[in-house]
């Protein structure tokens, strides 16, 4: 991959997006810039497993086609372009302020214009309307399965995770008092639909 290419062309399938070159200059020195204030934050480094989730969601459309979806801790991800193309409405979440920025400049370089920037906590976020939330390997230690659990609790909408089987997801997945289903398992990485928390009769 050169590093002078600022935009880089991908597939997934039929369908083609503009991806950042994550390696370019100028986007690494903002990117680890912000890491030197503390902010901990993973990019997507277009790992495989991220190229197959978002083929999976090309072959599951009916899930997310025409609706509002959130995705916590988007970073710059691939899956937030399969999403976004298709949605009604795209609200993207990260701690990270870069990172926002440059997932909304990704999304904008492919026509995808209807999103909205969450930035913070997703714990502790202010959760807009939305029909579904995605979380894309965001349980990997003891602080983010707590994360995970305590927006779990609080949303009572349906919840799409994926996430490679670490022994804190594993944990996690466990210590629910929500149902689970199995979506998929591919390599090291599972994922699951939590639907929809029953609104309890008075």
């Amino acid at each position: 991959m050169s590093s002078s290419t600022r935009w880089l062309s991908h597939s997934v399938g039929d369908t083609s997006y503009r991806l950042l070159n994550l390696e370019h200059p100028t986007i690494d020195e903002v990117v680890m810039e912000e890491m030197s204030t503390g902010i901990a934050v993973y990019y997507d480094r277009r790992w495989s497993l991220t190229d197959f989730f978002a083929a999976w969601l090309l072959e599951h459309p009916d899930l997310f086609t025409g609706k509002r979806i959130l995705v916590l801790g988007a970073g710059v991800g691939l899956e937030t372009l399969v999403l976004g193309r298709h949605a009604a409405h795209l609200y993207i979440n990260d701690l990270s302020p870069v990172s926002l920025e440059l997932c909304s400049k990704q999304l904008a370089e492919n026509g995808i214009t209807a999103i909205t920037e969450l930035p913070g906590l997703y714990q502790d976020l202010q959760v807009p309307d939305v029909d579904l939330v995605v979380g894309c390997f965001l349980v990997y230690n003891r602080q983010t399965r707590t994360a995970m659990q305590a927006f779990c609790q609080s949303h009572a909408g349906p919840i799409l995770l994926v996430n490679e089987t670490l022994a804190d997801f594993r944990s996690f997945l466990t210590s629910l008092d929500r149902p689970s289903q199995a979506l998929f398992s591919e390599d090291s990485a599972k994922g699951y639909l939590l639907p929809p928390v029953p609104a309890r009769l008075a």
